[in-house]
């Protein structure tokens, strides 16, 4: 680290730069222009930004070849573990998208493994030249009374969680309706995070007027889940910081960004990217390219990347370009699609032309992230729906367009046959069956139907998803379902396709059964070949990995699944899957 008198000494030019960036077009992020000019750095800050002329001295002198100079990116909300790498891993793949900052709330791996599960991801990723900076998970489970998790966050969890050394803030508040009803055990683990002064993320999903007043009453001060100008425009006006994800822009969202008179709380962020997009599109530089492309100014894009979300995480000293900065930058040949040629942190080379120059610590995880999947051995018989009688049965469904990742709930009519074993059970031929299965050694299960996925020939076992990680298994028949979950609780979590009494690929998670030891383009081919799998037996979606991994999300609108049953999101209730039968009133 250089000293002041260092950094003020390469300033006058009294000192050599120990590296000089020379023939870069810099994006100033705080007067929205671009110019020509050099970068002088001394150890790991800035010193000197703006044209120079020869005679210079500088250790190192760095030609960049008239590549734009951006600072590293920046994401303010996002989850490592949705990656299914480890911290090393992951910062392998992001640091060469350009991104050298992230806040990571680590929710998924507190849902399974608690206090000692986000503590082993802060000792991961200790170390690393992405600088992570963890938030304390709030909502754990994220629903609750509505499903079950491996840990539960109350106020006295929240202070243990807040007064880990190195925790940042309050991660996302996901029970956005109990905070707005006033929920004691909610708003006591927000105040935890008042009393220490720290940032309040926010999930405020459906929320609106007076509802949405009372969330930012609590001092929750962002929201990712956005997705209409109407919002975002309410939002900035309560004095949110608003975190736009790729799957949220549209055309008059991005117009809305363009528009705002205020322009110092929006932010680009991630949330949660899956491995095959992380490697094929990109990190945050992707979140960027969708912006862009959809009509957002180039160099604001830039800055909702970078000086903004720094901002927000109170980070003063990053997310820009100038003298006293830390040197964490990168560069790139085209501002509308920045993929970095070269990227620092610290002063420091990093990666170059997408490929990683510095070898990174890689800890051992497997003493506490292993041996974390406690469930008896799934039967056939543990997937039948039992019908009231023979005939004809009203049944809540999951309807899904194959496309979104948004359900609704419709009800059909469909046949009760007789069962093998006597009664009825529900026939369920031509809808995608879905059981999830408490993981955390509770003998319970729930168990929907949903339409619009055609015939599936095989099955589905997963306990990689969000925030709950219970077992969840999609299938055609029960016999494969039960194939494919009893191979993942072998494998102590994993994903696993399964077809006529075949395991047909199981790719083990043993950490956690949230991630992978394998190095990201070894766990990229699996899961190439896992999906490719899951097309032949007949799954269908325009992004099948988060079909798999939403179904069962206890926040996420209209109707899911959980381990307790079939939960209307919107309304807090449960709902019967067979709701009567048919001529019942």
């Amino acid at each position: 680290m250089s000293t002041l008198m260092h950094v003020v000494g390469a300033a006058q030019g009294r000192r050599p730069f120990s590296c000089l960036i020379r023939n870069v077009r810099i994006v100033n992020v705080f007067n929205d222009t671009v110019s020509e000019g050099c970068i002088g750095l001394e150890g790991d800050r800035i010193a000197y930004v703006g044209p120079l002329e020869p005679p210079y001295e500088a250790a190192e002198v760095l030609d960049g070849g008239g590549c734009y100079a951006l600072p590293g990116f920046v994401d303010s909300h996002m989850h490592l573990e949705s990656s299914m790498l480890t911290p090393a891993h992951f910062a392998r793949a992001a640091l060469c998208c350009g991104t050298t900052t992230v806040a990571a709330d680590p929710h998924e791996i507190g849902n399974v493994l608690g206090l000692r599960g986000v503590q082993a991801l802060m000792d991961a990723a200790r170390g690393l030249p992405l600088r992570v900076l963890m938030m304390a998970p709030s909502t754990i489970p994220s629903a609750p009374g509505f499903e079950d998790s491996g840990y539960s966050v109350g106020a006295a969890e929240a202070a243990e969680l807040l007064d880990l050394p190195g925790v940042w803030g309050l991660g996302e508040v996901m029970d956005f309706r109990g905070v707005a009803d006033g929920e004691e055990r909610i708003l006591s683990v927000a105040q935890e995070a008042l009393r220490r002064g720290c940032i309040m993320d926010g999930h405020a999903s459906l929320l609106t007027g007076r509802d949405l007043q009372a969330f930012r009453a609590t001092g929750i001060d962002s929201d990712h889940t956005l997705r209409t100008a109407e919002k975002l425009e309410e939002e900035l006006a309560l004095g949110f910081t608003v975190q736009i994800q790729a799957n949220a822009l549209n055309r008059e969202l991005v117009a809305a960004m363009n528009a705002a008179p205020v322009q110092d709380r929006i932010c680009l962020v991630t949330d949660d990217v899956p491995l095959p997009r992380l490697m094929r599109q990109g990190h945050l530089n992707h979140v960027v390219t969708e912006a862009v492309a959809l009509g957002l100014d180039p160099v604001r894009a830039v800055r909702f990347a970078t000086i903004n979300p720094a901002r927000r995480l109170r980070l003063y000293d990053v997310g820009g370009i100038a003298p006293g900065m830390r040197a964490d930058l990168q560069l790139v040949r085209d501002l509308r699609t920045p993929r970095p040629e070269l990227v620092l942190c610290g002063g420091e080379v990093v990666c170059r032309e997408g490929r990683l120059v510095k070898a990174l610590p890689q800890p051992d995880l497997s003493d506490v992230l292993r041996s974390s999947v406690r469930c008896a051995p799934v039967r056939p018989e543990d997937l039948v729906i039992a019908a009231p009688a023979v005939g004809t049965a009203l049944v809540n469904v999951i309807a899904q367009d194959g496309v979104s990742l948004h359900t609704t709930r419709v009800q059909r009519e469909l046949p009760a046959i007789p069962g093998e074993n006597g009664g009825a059970v529900l026939d369920s031929r031509g809808y995608l069956k879905m059981a999830v299965f408490n993981r955390y050694g509770k003998a319970q299960h729930g168990l929907a139907l949903i339409e619009g996925m055609g015939q599936v020939r095989g099955a589905v076992a997963l306990t990689y998803g969000h925030d709950a990680h219970n077992l969840t298994v999609y299938g055609g028949n029960d016999a494969d379902m039960a194939l494919a979950a009893n191979a993942v609780i072998e494998a102590q979590g994993g994903i696993c396709a399964a077809q006529d009494g075949t395991v047909r690929r199981c790719i083990p998670l043993p950490l956690a059964g949230l991630m992978s030891t394998l190095p990201p383009e070894e766990l990229l081919e699996e899961l190439t070949a896992f999906l490719a799998d899951c097309e032949e037996m007949g799954f269908s979606h325009a992004d099948l990995m988060s079909f798999f991994t939403i179904m069962p999300l206890a926040v996420s609108p209209e109707i899911k699944c959980t381990d307790r049953g079939l939960l209307d999101v919107a309304h807090k209730r449960f709902l019967p899957l067979i709701e009567k039968r048919k001529g019942e009133h």
